[in-house]
């Protein structure tokens, strides 16, 4: 009797155990299906701002897109030049943003605008290097989903030569 009471308690252990990893992958799965497309695009912004203060070149270009034009003429190897160069001219870089919009458009594409500055160590001095806190940039940055993944195919606001300190 005394054997039979103990499987019937290993048998219960491990159907709660089964439930409760159950509903943990479920619980899960639901988190990672629920999560807008606004919350990614934050994310994917969040991600880049904190590439560029690390001065992580790579993990910058994750976030581009090969397809990326702008009205200034940079594509995705003149997006990767620009930040090379940023990376080798400045340290301590460091993004504000004061406030940032998100809406989803047609054709999979996506619009975020947001007021911001940047900081960064010169070779002799420490200042802004786009915008201020007194007067922010607006920027406008457009993406796009590819392959089910939100990446930058424009930004406006901050033309390529108009870094200074």
């Amino acid at each position: 009797m005394v054997e039979g009471e103990e499987r019937m308690r290993g048998s219960r252990r491990r159907l709660i155990l089964l439930v409760i990893v159950a509903a943990a992958s479920i619980f899960v799965l639901l988190k990672h299906i629920l999560v807008s497309d606004e919350e990614r695009i934050r994310k994917v912004l969040s991600e880049g701002k904190a590439a560029i203060e690390r001065e992580d070149l790579q993990g910058v270009m994750t976030q581009v897109s090969h397809y990326y034009r702008d009205e200034y003429g940079l594509n995705y190897l003149g997006v990767r030049a620009l930040f090379k160069w940023v990376f080798e001219e400045f340290d301590d870089i460091a993004i504000h943003v004061e406030g940032m919009e998100v809406e989803i458009l047609e054709n999979d594409k996506g619009k975020a605008t947001l007021l911001t500055w940047a900081t960064a160590k010169g070779r002799d001095k420490t200042g802004y290097i786009v915008g201020g806190a007194q007067q922010p940039c607006r920027v406008i940055i457009t993406l796009e989903k590819e392959r089910g993944k939100w990446r930058v195919i424009r930004a406006t606001g901050v033309k390529p030569g108009e870094v200074f300190l």
